[in-house]
């Protein structure tokens, strides 16, 4: 599964999540999530919180995966 799959099923209850547990969930580099996180919240898929170093999907991203899985 590709990093940036894990992180988007980790994220996919739409709560807020610290990088630190994402990384240790999808066995990932902290750095890592914290690169494709930021490059995701710079589209707005993600909301993205520096300070706090945590992150929670979109609303409108957060529906798009559930039309998806609602699909499949």
């Amino acid at each position: 599964m590709l990093a940036t799959d894990q992180i988007l099923d980790l994220l996919r209850n739409g709560e807020w999540h610290e990088l630190r547990e994402i990384a240790e969930k999808a066995q990932l580099h902290e750095v890592k999530v914290e690169i494709i996180t930021s490059f995701l919240a710079e589209y707005n898929f993600l909301k993205f919180d520096k300070e706090e170093k945590k992150t929670k999907l979109s609303p409108q991203l957060q529906l798009f995966l559930k039309k998806i899985k609602d699909i499949e």
